[in-house]
């Protein structure tokens, strides 16, 4: 069925190239569900600044939300890819693989991530025909945004492009960080939509979604969220990724924001993070915040999952944890491994400023 839609996509696209390009028209294709204050919007933000762009949309939710969807990714999203001067991306988009561009047309993939965690794309073990129609859809992209110069080897090797089309210009999404001028008043808002109590340490455990679904499901059952909740100095706040799905089981001791639109303001408003192999560690790296490692399936995520870039437990920012035990006496003791966080910093981000859409507009965008 994937091959059918392709190809009515990449027909539709071709019959769309034989109107003219449009001089400053920007596309986001917004494939990776990202929120808000996310890497396109503060693009679109920021573009403001640099005189009138057209700037027309696409979200991936909406292709699953009504049988209009459907025909708006199959013939408006075609059409705006065929016409837009500069296409954002957040994610891969496989039908690229089959699409011609027009010369003058500039695809930008800024990713959904920073830095160098677990490995993605190319860097896994997929199926040759999936493998093949990602490394030719990548081959069409103009540039890739990077946040340190130091990882370009690993987006190298991620997406199977030269480094001399990848830019270590910052990660855009973390402009965030460096921008909002009243932190305090972001942790209240969340306190008071939770009923969290402002006085104590909020944690945010948010772990990532496994590759094999069936583990989704029992992600939160390895947890201590009894033993957590007899901690008095801490509130905590569980974060699901999408694709686990933002439901838990009946538990007590911790409140769900998995349903809070802007992942960025919880991590502002946290203190600690817990998280296991999640990119949303960068948003705590940045943010000089202390991370706890909770990394139960370590072996298995390793050996049969998608494994890591680098020797996890050295690399990580933090304490690494591997039983509900372990990560209760660490917080007992209160000693996070924060010593570890300003090497990975680092290595992962060349920029700790507000500047990095600025950077990108300057370089890529005419």
């Amino acid at each position: 069925m994937k091959d059918i839609l392709y190809l009515v996509f990449c027909i539709v696209f071709h019959l769309c190239r034989l109107v003219p390009i449009k001089r400053h028209k920007v596309l986001m294709m917004c494939i990776h569900n990202e929120g808000e204050n996310g890497a396109l919007s503060l693009m679109e933000s920021a573009l403001d600044d640099f005189g009138e762009y057209e700037i027309v949309w696409f979200r991936r939710e909406v292709l699953f939300a009504s049988a209009a969807g459907k025909l708006r990714f199959m013939f408006q999203v075609p059409y705006d890819m065929a016409t837009a001067n500069y296409i954002f991306f957040n994610d891969n988009f496989m039908p690229l693989s089959k699409l011609h561009f027009h010369p003058d047309a500039a695809l930008i993939q800024l990713w959904h991530g920073e830095g160098a965690m677990k490995r993605s794309c190319l860097a896994m073990e997929l199926p040759p025909k999936e493998a093949k129609r990602l490394k030719k859809a990548n081959e069409k992209m103009t540039a890739t945004v990077v946040s340190s110069k130091a990882v370009i080897p690993v987006y190298e090797e991620t997406f199977g492009m030269p480094a001399s089309k990848i830019y270590p210009l910052g990660a855009p999404r973390t402009d965030y960080f460096f921008s909002v001028k009243d932190i305090a008043a972001v942790r209240r808002k969340v306190c008071e939509k939770y009923g969290l109590d402002p006085a104590k340490k909020l944690v945010l455990y948010a772990p990532t979604f496994r590759d094999d679904e069936s583990q989704n499901a029992h992600l939160t059952e390895h947890f201590p969220f009894a033993e957590f909740a007899a901690l008095e100095d801490y509130s905590l706040m569980v974060r699901l990724h999408p694709q686990i799905g933002g439901v838990i089981g009946a538990k007590e001791g911790f409140v769900n924001v998995s349903d809070y639109p802007s992942v960025n303001e919880i991590a502002l408003a946290a203190d600690i993070l817990i998280s296991d192999y999640s990119s949303i560690i960068m948003d705590f790296t940045v943010q000089g915040k202390p991370m706890v490692f909770f990394a139960f399936d370590l072996g298995e995520f390793s050996e049969r999952g998608r494994g890591f870039y680098f020797d996890y437990e050295s690399y990580v920012p933090g304490a690494v944890v591997k039983t509900g035990q372990a990560l209760i006496e660490l917080f007992q003791e209160g000693d996070f491994h924060e010593e570890k966080i300003e090497a990975f910093r680092r290595f992962n981000f060349d920029y700790l400023d507000k500047y990095n859409c600025k950077r990108v507009i300057e370089q890529l965008v005419k």
